[in-house]
């Protein structure tokens, strides 16, 4: 039997490997207060080779009280198609000074079929509070390529602005309350929070961490320690994190991640088109059988001697997870 080279990319993560690994809390956990912050906006696109928008009120409306607020005359520019009516997001880190600059995402929210090459027309970005804390400018940017695995094509009508938006208004954090801070796991387990709780223990004798509900692990932090430094320690912290069993796949480009011990319960797969040959005899099936606590690697290298696309794979794990015969959280994207 010809032997397929299977596209799919495969990232496997041995568990046992894993396990040995310390990392510092720092990049496991956040400080509860410090977190990034969203802000949005609307604004035009001008300089379009006609890809823009055609006859949008909106785009024309806002267009006019753009050039009136410049002091220019109404003019009509109803057939013009050079200017696209978008929305604008960004992300605001933890700390972010007046002056610093962020990328900003453009999308498009008209009938414009590119906005590739356009410049966008200085606009204010508000956060939830009605704030301006942006303001973006500058060339889009679209994406060249579409998925390698769909066969997409290009996306034209959304774009970035790489450091196109200057930070017009600092974002305050209230992370020490009461003489308090508090640590938030991006991914919550005990046991990790239990190692947390004992080495800072370890650190500082007086401690006496409360690891609360609402999933944050509270320190009040010592007499006569800088919060600065307390808090500088608590990150330094290296713990051994435990991870789950669980599968990603991005179903764009066919890329498979699984951490974890990845088990598969003793079943029978069969799908049209699919054929294994017996070894040692003259016999075909068309099913593959799977044996108990075999795992998701040793059904890839199956499927893949058997020649199935990134898309038959992903459909495999999807049914084999609806049937409760793999054991883990299935997560497509």
């Amino acid at each position: 039997m010809k032997k397929f080279i299977f596209t799919i990319i495969l990232v496997m993560i041995s568990f046992s490997a894993y396990a040995e690994v310390s990392v510092k809390v720092r990049d496991i956990a956040y400080i509860d207060g410090m977190k990034e912050n969203q802000v949005m906006g609307f604004g035009l696109i001008v300089g379009l080779q006609g890809t823009g928008d055609s006859k949008i009120p909106v785009t024309q409306s806002s267009l006019k009280n753009l050039l009136k607020n410049m002091g220019l005359q109404e003019e009509d520019l109803s057939k013009s198609k050079n200017v696209a009516a978008v929305m604008i997001t960004a992300n605001l880190p933890s700390f972010v000074r007046v002056g610093d600059s962020v990328t900003v995402t453009v999308s498009s929210i008209g009938d414009a079929k590119s906005i590739e090459g356009g410049i966008l027309v200085q606009s204010p970005l508000k956060g939830a509070d009605n704030v301006v804390y942006v303001v973006a400018q500058g060339s889009v940017v679209t994406g060249k390529t579409g998925s390698a695995l769909t066969r997409d094509k290009p996306v034209k009508t959304v774009g970035i602005i790489s450091q196109g938006g200057i930070v017009e208004k600092e974002i305050v954090h209230k992370y020490i309350q009461n003489n308090s801070v508090s640590i938030v796991l991006k991914e919550w387990d005990f046991a990790v929070a239990n190692q947390i709780a004992e080495q800072a223990k370890e650190e500082y004798a007086s401690l006496n961490p409360v690891i609360s509900q609402d999933g944050k692990i509270t320190f009040v932090i010592p007499e006569n320690v800088k919060a600065s430094e307390f808090i500088s320690k608590i990150e330094n912290i290296e713990v051994t994190p435990s991870m789950r069993a669980r599968v990603v796949i991005n179903e764009k480009d066919g890329t498979i991640v699984m951490g974890g011990d990845v088990k598969i319960s003793s079943s029978v797969i069969s799908k049209a088109g699919m054929t294994i040959r017996i070894d040692g005899e003259d016999k075909q099936a068309s099913a593959l059988e799977m044996k108990d606590s075999s795992t998701v690697k040793d059904l890839v290298e199956a499927l893949n001697y058997l020649g199935l696309t990134p898309a038959d794979m992903i459909s495999v794990l999807r049914t084999l997870k609806e049937a409760g015969a793999l054991h883990a959280d299935l997560i497509i994207r």
